[in-house]
């Protein structure tokens, strides 16, 4: 089903002018009349943080139609052609544009995240209990075929549940698996008050931290440094998004400590303050790798950015929301493709190297990346009232619903510089993204019925 565009924003190729022109703000940004950012201006003044604009609410009453179309009429119905399990219970994430079955492995990081997705969509957005039974078909299979009995996880099994590829505990060591696993099973036990889940949920979260906290975890390593132990900026924001959810089904837990602690890890240590940029990968005592201390991975750093501006203004953590909000804003600027529009999303060098230009590489824009963009925006204008959050959400939703929408409902995975289909590098063009678009739009349709009532509530 085709969706009309919040913004009449021409395609590239009916522009003569390289860089995107002011005229073309047609989205809410300028429906709450507000002007066109300066491309080359401080994104981040104060004078934009104070200025708070009123979106009508015909147009957050069309966002909200929008997603809920996306989501109900298009995403949702995909998996049910068979990336759902009917059988044996799980999810299939290797599948034909047609829904048929393409490869029947099932890994970690999708059966947390449908687990995730579905308990979320019934806890937050549409109660039926449809949507916690797919939650629970779900959970029982990974569970009984996954779980380790210690908090630790199979990285992948097949349809039947019976390990493959030799993997025992996670992806090439990782801890990523277990707290996609984790975060699914904290959304479930909110659901249906299970303490039996939350408990598992805690204690893989606690053997995550403890491996993660290793120095010989061999998770994060690097093919050019001779070291283990990394830290890595994603697992930071991981529990930065993850223990929120968890401290509000128990406030008292032990873990509750660790949110303090990565939140001040982002925002003090990953965060580079020599280039404005935050780093990817640290030496375990949090130290910069020194020749990767000019390195980023915009979609990591934005999406961490807008996290951590969640967690802070939720709890009282020592930490300013809107340096956060700065820092993205920044970032956004920094990776933006003025010609093509999205975001440069996997890579980012201060300097040029024999490899790589200075700057962001456009080659390849993923659609997980991108709706990190969209989600920090709103969220800031949601936030603050922010103007340049608002022109930047508007930006990055069109060039979302332009490039990435797919006829059979789930979004593909990434483009090339002029919005044309791209295979990533190393992944199946049979992998269907089962997490970042369906969460980008429960969050947007959260932020905007906010926004429309004039309440602020946190959209984790």
């Amino acid at each position: 089903m085709a969706i009309p565009q919040l913004s009449a924003h021409p395609s590239i190729s009916q522009s003569l002018n390289p860089v995107i022109n002011r005229r073309d703000f047609l989205g809410l940004a300028a429906i709450a009349g507000i002007a066109a950012p300066s491309l080359n201006g401080a994104l981040y003044s104060k004078t934009a943080r104070s200025v708070r604009h009123k979106i009508p609410r015909q147009s957050l009453d069309d966002l909200v139609e929008q997603c809920r179309t996306q989501l109900f009429d298009e995403y949702l119905p995909f998996w049910e052609h068979g990336g759902l399990d009917r059988e044996h219970g799980g999810i299939l994430c290797y599948l034909f544009d047609d829904g048929a079955v393409e490869n029947d492995r099932k890994d970690i990081w999708y059966q947390g995240r449908a687990i995730w997705v579905y308990s979320y969509l019934h806890n937050e957005i549409d109660p039926k209990q449809k949507w916690l039974d797919e939650a629970r078909h779900i959970r029982d299979f990974m569970v009984a075929h996954m779980h380790q009995g210690d908090g630790t996880w199979l990285d992948t099994v097949n349809r039947t549940g019976e390990p493959v590829d030799g993997i025992a505990v996670d992806r090439d060591g990782t801890i990523y698996g277990a707290l996609f696993a984790a975060v699914g099973l904290i959304q479930y036990a909110q659901a249906t008050g299970s303490q039996e889940d939350l408990d598992l949920a805690e204690l893989s979260l606690r053997k995550s931290i403890e491996c993660y906290e290793d120095r010989t975890y061999r998770g994060g390593m690097l093919s050019d440094v001779q070291a283990t132990g990394l830290r890595a900026q994603g697992v930071s924001f991981m529990l930065v998004w993850i223990l929120p959810q968890l401290i509000a089904l128990d406030p008292d837990t032990p873990l509750r400590h660790w949110l303090r602690a990565h939140l001040h890890t982002l925002e003090r240590k990953f965060w580079n303050p020599e280039y404005g940029i935050s780093n990817e990968s640290l030496f375990h005592d949090y130290s910069r790798i020194p020749r990767h201390a000019n390195r980023m991975v915009p979609g990591h750093s934005i999406e961490a950015q807008w996290m951590c501006l969640d967690a802070a203004r939720r709890f009282d953590l020592d930490s300013d929301p809107e340096l956060f909000q700065n820092r993205m804003l920044r970032l956004i600027e920094m990776s933006w493709d003025y010609p093509f529009s999205g975001v440069g999303d996997t890579a980012y060098n201060v300097f040029k190297t024999k490899t790589h230009p200075a700057g962001p590489d456009f080659e390849t824009k993923t659609m997980w990346a991108q709706t990190e963009v969209a989600i920090g925006c709103l969220l800031a204008f949601a936030h603050s009232g922010n103007t340049q959050a608002l022109q930047w959400f508007d930006r990055s939703w069109e060039f979302l619903q332009r490039t990435m929408t797919t006829p059979h409902g789930v979004w593909r995975q990434a483009v090339n510089r002029k919005g044309e289909d791209k295979q990533r590098a190393g992944i199946s063009i049979y992998r269907k993204g089962n997490f970042h678009q369906p969460r980008a739009l429960m969050y947007i349709i959260r932020l905007a019925t906010q926004l429309k009532s004039g309440k602020r509530v946190p959209i984790l």
